[in-house]
């Protein structure tokens, strides 16, 4: 399970990272942009020039599978239960929080080895929600390197939380989600529903690098 959050500056990003990505590497990939009220995201049918994976705006309890892409839609936040997404309003007023509302819930669920990823953008959306990932499920957390960054703050305010395991481009995100992928026996072999069912093993820490 790969939760990728983004805004300014995030669509350059997302398309970077999608198309170095193998379409067999098993995870589940979940988009969460920060997307004007009242529009229309076109972002399903702009990355799905960018990769074999399917690509779907989210419905509300639509079930995860493997090597598949799912974008957040407008005016909503999204939560996971035992494998489902489902979708809740956005509050009408305040910042959006659409990354952090997530990842609290991919954490809250126990989703032990799953993988939060911060790129482009501004503000401080996800910097909390990567941490409580890592200490509360001892999930890998990742930020693009800030001069690869169109916007830089959300990667930045990311990485100054200290709870960071890997900095790197887009490019770079994508090879070392496949690295992981090839090299975890149990991907290939545990179906994606049992994952969210898996109870917390003892927390590691990945070394960083560049």
């Amino acid at each position: 399970m790969v939760a990728i959050g983004a805004s300014a500056g995030g669509l350059a990003a997302f398309r970077k990272l999608i198309e170095n990505l193998p379409v067999d590497t098993d995870m589940a990939f979940v988009l969460l942009s920060h997307i004007l009220r009242g529009s229309k995201s076109l972002l399903p049918e702009i990355l799905a020039h960018s990769t074999k994976m399917p690509v779907i705006q989210v419905t509300d309890g639509i079930q995860l599978l493997a090597n598949h892409i799912y974008v957040l839609p407008p005016d909503k936040l999204m939560e996971i239960r035992e494998g489902s997404l489902h979708l809740v309003p956005r509050p009408p007023r305040g910042a959006n929080n659409a990354i952090d509302h997530f990842l609290f819930s991919l954490a809250d669920n126990n989703a032990y080895g799953s993988i939060g990823i911060i790129l482009s953008g501004e503000g401080s959306d996800g910097a909390e929600g990567i941490k409580i990932l890592k200490e509360e499920s001892g999930g890998v957390t990742m930020a693009q390197k800030p001069a690869s960054a169109a916007s830089k703050s959300m990667p930045i305010n990311a990485i100054q939380i200290d709870h960071v395991d890997y900095i790197l481009s887009p490019e770079d995100i994508a090879h070392k989600l496949a690295s992981m992928s090839a090299r975890d026996s149990n991907i290939n072999k545990i179906p994606l529903k049992v994952l969210w069912m898996r109870k917390p093993m003892p927390k590691t820490r990945w070394p960083q690098c560049d």
